[in-house]
């Protein structure tokens, strides 16, 4: 009976899970839609600057002791206080620092509405080290309900605040409301539904406990980041407001597909591969299966999206936002391999080889740190550098991945190619159609979603897809079932 009600438990914890990320996901594209259409580029400019101090300063706040926390047994709730009065004070420490260090940040960017601006959005450092012990305790306890509560009440009220603000003019304050707004409300609905408290007694022994678990998680995140965001440190410093907005909102939108899709396949892949730990050769199909299900879904997506910019841009965010065209559609290339190197990753923790994790985020700041001394004229020279970097740290994760589980790289690119050159074909199809078909561009749009999909899907059949038609039976099964 217990264990019955585990599962049903578990169970309503990932639809609820699933329910939190998409939703979460759907609400932030439609907002950065209005708010693009209504801001201006330079408005977007301004907060990508601050993106990095934001970021790194987040990651050393938590301190890697969500995860530590996660999977540590029997927390009591002095180690919870010791751990909430730590987080709370370093918050308070950083955001003294960087609040003394804004005039310094806006005279390196050369844009002086950082002097208020960055000091107005750090205060979502401090606001969201108060919210670290409450997600951990309802996380642990599988309120995955209250949780997808907290982060989409957080996210609607937010949203609100920021689309009434940008209406009435008041620029890139609404993107900073924004991000203060949603980590508040997300934080105040976080302690209404763990009811937890600190308490004054703290077991602050755990902080050295919890540090020494979570100190190679704290690198291995400070690395990631570094390597994502350092081109809007060096574009801030190099170019001007509105070319940093450029590249940020390409950055933003090219990332929505690749985090939709790791986001969907891994989160399911990454338990299963874990159950079969002790049966290898069910393992190795598994992850054929999985490599082969990402491919026909994230190729056709990632370019249908390239094929369809230049009139997804004039249609939803207007032409005044073309310049990020050629940043987008060589960010999108970048992206075809990204999904994969994640899931590579995730096969490297399954099988216990977290150490190529770290290697992996090594290799990456290496590479990001060669390429940028020697492509750094232009901003289209430093994405071609972020692409080159992805494609040749994705290889070396392919070795890597033959090392865990012994699947060769040809075996592995095997089971990504047929997707990848009918996805190609179709993205051929849809830009020819786009080159030589006079029509509206929304007129243009809706023709070449259509001819997308339709294309992808002839093609599959025709060619007979194992991987579509196992799709294909499942939907078939699952109507006759009901």
């Amino acid at each position: 009976m217990e264990n019955e009600n585990l599962k049903k438990q578990t169970a309503s914890s990932l639809v609820w899970n699933v329910f939190n990320k998409i939703g979460y996901q759907v609400i932030a594209f439609c907002v950065a839609i209005i708010t693009t259409r209504i801001l201006s580029p330079e408005d977007f400019g301004y907060i990508a600057a601050l993106a990095l101090f934001t970021i790194l300063s987040g990651v050393l706040i938590e301190s890697g002791f969500y995860v530590a926390l996660i999977r540590r047994d029997n927390n009591s709730r002095a180690d919870y206080s010791a751990a909430f009065y730590f987080n709370v004070l370093l918050s308070i420490v950083l955001y003294l620092i960087l609040f003394f260090c804004a005039p310094i940040i806006a005279d390196f960017f050369h844009m002086p509405p950082l002097l208020n601006l960055s000091r107005v959005i750090f205060l979502s450092l401090v606001i969201n080290s108060f919210a670290i012990v409450p997600n951990v305790i309802l996380t642990k306890g599988l309120k995955f309900k209250q949780i997808a509560i907290s982060d989409l009440g957080g996210m609607v009220i937010s949203s609100v605040i920021t689309i009434v603000m940008a209406v009435k003019g008041f620029g890139y304050w609404a993107i900073a409301a924004q991000q203060v707004s949603q980590v508040f409300f997300k934080t105040v609905f976080f302690w209404c539904f763990s009811k937890w408290l600190p308490y004054w007694k703290s077991n602050f022994a755990v902080i050295k406990e919890l540090f020494s678990f979570s100190f190679a998680i704290i690198i291995s995140s400070l690395l990631t980041h570094i390597s994502k965001y350092i081109y809007n440190f060096i574009i801030g410093r190099t170019y001007s407001t509105a070319d940093l907005g450029f590249y940020g909102q390409a950055n933003k939108y090219y990332q929505i597909p690749v985090n939709v899709i790791t986001n969907s396949v891994t989160g399911v892949a990454y338990p299963v591969f874990s159950s079969l730990n002790n049966d290898k050769e069910r393992q190795v199909t598994y992850i054929k299966k999985i490599i082969a299900l990402m491919s026909f879904f994230a190729f056709p997506v990632i370019t249908g999206f390239l094929a369809v910019a230049p009139n997804f841009i004039t249609v939803v965010i207007t032409d005044k936002w073309m310049p990020i065209l050629p940043y987008l559609q060589m960010f999108l290339i970048s992206a075809l391999v990204q999904p994969f190197i994640t899931l590579n990753i995730n096969i490297f923790n399954v099988k216990g080889y977290s150490k190529f994790f770290l290697y992996v985020e090594i290799l990456m700041v290496c590479l990001t740190a060669f390429f940028l001394l020697i492509m750094h004229n232009s901003i289209m020279q430093m994405i071609v550098g972020f692409l080159l970097t992805n494609f040749i740290v994705w290889v070396v994760t392919l070795f890597l991945v033959k090392h865990c589980v012994g699947i060769s790289c040809f075996m592995q690119i095997r089971q990504m190619l047929p997707s990848l050159l009918i996805s190609v074909a179709m993205c051929a199809i849809v830009m020819l159609f786009d080159a030589f078909v006079p029509m509206s561009p929304l007129g243009k749009l809706c023709c070449e979603l259509l001819i997308g999909v339709v294309s992808y899907t002839l093609f599959a059949w025709i060619f007979k897809f194992a991987i579509f038609k196992d799709i294909v039976n499942q939907i078939v099964n699952k109507f006759i079932h009901k």
